[in-house]
């Protein structure tokens, strides 16, 4: 199947949505601990295993689901832009508010250029078998998983990378962070670009099942509710614990 145009479907896959509410609520939970640890001296484990593993599950299930669902967007190439001055303003506050735990390449960071680059290529990717291609996106996302820390590789085999690709602000964008670099959120292109790239082809294959009654179904309202509102909750939810933590360290 070869898609060239935003897919337009008679229904909203609130399923969809509901998983989107699902990593909402997660990451919130998430980030009340993280606040907890940074601002209050919570005596939490959030950096080593298994809680660095849920970490990476939210924002696995952000991506996955965006690149899904930009198959059904009208213009992903504003849906991009949008999120990349988002993340910059992001940037910003925590930079001058809290600059030693500034987000200087978050998730939507991430999801933006991942957005704009889809813009770019998406006639590529439309020529991609659906099946076969979203499973060597996903070997190609499990085999860079460790590319940050310098090697590629799975559980069977680790290849060093070379140091000199570990240079600057800009290598740490793309995956490959110098000594020194330091964000509160990190989500650089390599490797969660392979699982946008993943969920966009498992989206594909989402729509080769039609529309099915079931497909359509709302299970939680809340969670679909969530999940249709997840760019504005994301905004505004860390916001609201800063205030929650201040206040509390006033009283």
């Amino acid at each position: 199947m070869t898609v060239h145009a935003p897919v337009k479907i008679s229904k909203r896959y609130l399923f969809l949505d509901e998983l989107r509410g699902v990593a909402i609520l997660m990451m919130i939970a998430y980030h009340l601990l993280y606040d907890g640890v940074v601002f209050a001296g919570w005596d939490v484990p959030l950096f080593s295993p298994p809680l660095s593993y849920w970490q990476d599950s939210i924002g696995a299930l952000f991506i996955l689901l965006s690149g899904c669902v930009c198959l059904f967007s009208r213009s992903n190439l504003r849906r991009g832009l949008r999120c990349l001055g988002a993340a910059c303003v992001i940037t910003a506050v925590t930079f001058f508010f809290v600059p030693l735990v500034a987000d200087w390449f978050g998730v939507l960071h991430f999801l933006g250029c991942a957005m704009l680059l889809y813009a770019l290529v998406h006639p590529l990717l439309d020529r991609v078998p659906a099946l076969p291609g979203a499973l060597i996106f996903f070997l190609l996302f499990w085999i860079s998983f460790p590319a940050s820390s310098g090697k590629l590789g799975g559980l069977l085999f680790q290849l060093p990378l070379p140091a000199f690709l570990y240079r600057s602000f800009f290598t740490a964008i793309l995956g490959f962070p110098p000594y020194n670099f330091a964000s509160s959120d990190y989500y650089p292109i390599i490797p969660w670009i392979f699982l946008f790239f993943c969920g966009n082809l498992l989206g594909r294959m989402l729509l080769s099942c039609g529309e099915r009654p079931g497909l359509f179904r709302s299970r939680c309202r809340f969670l679909a509710f969530l999940g249709q509102h997840s760019f504005f909750i994301y905004l505004v939810h860390q916001p609201i614990l800063y205030g929650f933590f201040l206040l509390a360290e006033w009283l």
